[in-house]
């Protein structure tokens, strides 16, 4: 991913290159235009990097004509239609605006990205129209909720973590009639499987206090407070390292070995289930992997949904786990 101010003279080039009433400028043009435009000195070095880069890069796709033409003294475009801002968008670009929009409408009423709401709106209109162009058979169905809820409370939440200030959350677990008060930490925000989820140590007036994880739709109340707390060392980017889904626990991860039906193969080569994935047993009979995890309801749910086409090999407390879900759902089938 180029930086922000590489991209900006790339636009800043493709501007001079585009001025049809102005000749074919040399390198040192190039160079005084883009410095003028920026409000500082840029290198002719720097400028070449960047003439390279728009001519040959792949990873930015622009592909650029640009040539030096001797006759002109100066650099063109041998298709005169050209621009860097006329390269059609892709459907992959497409896709990944889309869900990015998504995303952002969500938040639309949080302060920070509130003030940003007219030029959301600007790009979701441009990306549809793009669309359009595209293709009219063109169709893409994104998995995502239409609303999270609870994403009233992401203001406080957010605005908390930030400035290191106590929570007080009225929270109501699935399995309570009643919610409950809880004095929290904040550390971090999580999205999984079309919920947020706050991570956060949960502080007890008696018992020892202990990182949980709140979801954001079983809030009822969230109240910034004034006190500030002291934030502990805590590696949020690895935080679920070693879990699928949300749900961590005291235990720490296990060696896991699954053994697969081989048509499972291809689909967890291209989609492994966890990072940590390891693959120790090819056969025509058999796909053996291995994983580093820990044991939770997320890994168990994903194990019991793929039926018969996958048996635990270890640990023999998660078959044994697996094996009794299998026999209570048979039982409740094979009663009449």
């Amino acid at each position: 991913m180029k930086n922000k101010q590489a991209l900006t003279r790339y636009r800043l080039i493709d501007n001079r290159m585009t001025m049809k009433q102005k000749p074919a400028p040399s390198l040192e043009e190039i160079v005084d235009y883009v410095s003028e435009k920026l409000g500082s000195p840029v290198s002719v070095s720097c400028i070449q990097k960047d003439i390279y880069a728009l001519r040959y890069d792949e990873s930015l796709g622009f592909n650029a004509p640009m040539e030096w033409d001797k006759s002109k003294r100066g650099y063109v475009y041998t298709d005169p239609d050209y621009s860097i801002n006329k390269i059609p968008v892709s459907e992959e670009d497409l896709q990944g605006l889309e869900m990015a929009i998504g995303l952002l409408e969500q938040f639309k009423n949080i302060p920070a990205i509130k003030i940003f709401e007219d030029s959301i709106a600007k790009l979701a209109t441009t990306v549809r129209q793009n669309r359009q162009n595209n293709s009219q058979n063109s169709i893409l169905i994104l998995d995502r909720p239409k609303r999270y809820i609870g994403i009233e409370f992401m203001n406080d939440i957010v605005e908390a973590i930030q400035q290191k200030k106590m929570l007080r959350i009225s929270y109501q677990p699935f399995s309570k009639t009643e919610p409950k008060k809880h004095t929290v930490h904040p550390y971090f925000i999580k999205e999984y499987n079309g919920r947020m989820y706050l991570i956060g140590k949960d502080i007890h007036p008696t018992k020892e206090s202990k990182f949980l994880t709140f979801s954001f739709d079983r809030m009822s109340d969230v109240i910034k407070m004034n006190q500030v707390f002291q934030e502990e060392n805590v590696d949020k980017e690895n935080y679920f390292k070693s879990a699928i889904g949300i749900t961590l626990s005291d235990s720490k991860p296990e060696k896991i070995i699954l053994s697969l039906d081989p048509t499972q193969a291809n689909y967890l080569k291209s989609q492994p289930i966890h990072h940590s994935q390891k693959i120790i047993r090819e056969y025509k009979d058999e796909f053996r992997i291995e994983l580093e995890l820990v044991v939770n309801y997320e890994l168990t749910s994903l194990l019991l949904s793929m039926g018969e086409k996958v048996k635990v090999i270890k640990p023999t407390t998660l078959a044994e786990k697996i094996q009794e879900t299998a026999s209570i759902v048979f039982n409740k089938y094979s009663t009449k």
